[in-house]
């Protein structure tokens, strides 16, 4: 979400300040929260699978977007607001939920108006999702709904492999919020489905159009949000990908599931891994 977040560098007594109060509110469990707001495509998902429905407020503007969010439409019945402090003063709610990336009013508001301000961190692997929502859960007072939550992720991710875990192939990933480079989500996936990522030549973690196809991988992931929406997404269509990856070997996989860390980042998992086991013959082509 770099690309759409703003960037916003807390001063340090400020910081101190929001980390003291989510320490505290982190110790034990805390009341149900009956106005919440959420400022952040992640927080809009987990909050829309584990709040009350009365409870939510607001969810940001990103929610009703189903190129980016996985839970669109149900969000399209809930208010809308600009993720920004000036609609926290007009709602005041209990609890405002947020990532680490957003507007310098947004910390100010919420300390002003003595309101807990938790913000939810990136991911960089599938270990990390039941941490992001047992803080959304503790944060709104819906602990055992996370509790529930944690524990049906973890078990439908213990019954995700491939058939051939030890036949491990190359992946090459292009597109929308698909970046390549090793310790990340995406390279998390990948490892898990039986792939690794194919070397690249570059320091950022992405790779030419004339070495991707000198040297093709066994499988191209396409990640996509919108058409025409970055330089990454038009290099989906070139000819010269379209010709040389086909079939079993390319795999679009809806840019969506790989925005946020929640239980349908496992949908992603689950097509990566149904890729593996065509190429290694376990399982038909469609």
């Amino acid at each position: 979400m770099a690309f759409k977040a703003f960037l916003h560098v807390l001063s340090a007594p400020m910081a101190a300040l929001l980390l003291s109060g989510w320490l505290i509110g982190s110790a034990t469990a805390g009341p149900v929260r009956t106005r919440i707001v959420s400022l952040n495509l992640c927080t809009d998902e987990l909050l829309l699978e584990l709040a009350d429905p009365s409870h939510i407020l607001g969810l940001s503007p990103l929610a009703t977007d189903c190129a980016e969010s996985v839970r669109c439409e149900i969000a399209a019945t809930y208010p809308v607001q600009r993720p920004d402090g000036e609609n926290l003063v007009a709602t005041h709610p209990d609890v405002v939920l947020d990532g680490t990336w957003h507007r310098p009013t947004v910390p100010l508001v919420t300390n002003a108006l003595h309101v807990p301000f938790v913000q939810l961190p990136s991911i960089a692997s599938l270990a990390d999702i039941p941490t992001q929502i047992g803080t959304v859960a503790q944060a709104i007072g819906e602990d055992t709904r996370g509790d529930d939550m944690i524990r049906a992720f973890e078990d439908r991710l213990e019954s995700l492999h491939p058939v051939h875990p030890d036949r491990i192939l190359t992946a090459t990933v292009i597109g929308a919020n698909l970046a390549g480079e090793e310790g990340g989500l995406i390279s998390d996936l990948l490892k898990r489905a039986g792939f690794r990522l194919s070397t690249s030549e570059r320091p950022d973690g992405t790779i030419a159009l004339e070495t991707l196809i000198a040297h093709p991988p066994d499988l191209l992931v396409t990640g996509m949000i919108s058409e025409g929406a970055s330089l990454a997404e038009d290099a989906v269509h070139h000819p010269a990908l379209r010709d040389r990856f086909t079939g079993a070997h390319l795999l679009a996989l809806p840019g969506r599931l790989t925005m946020c860390g929640t239980p349908d980042t496992l949908d992603a998992l689950t097509a990566l891994i149904s890729a593996h086991d065509r190429l290694t013959g376990t399982e038909p082509s469609p």
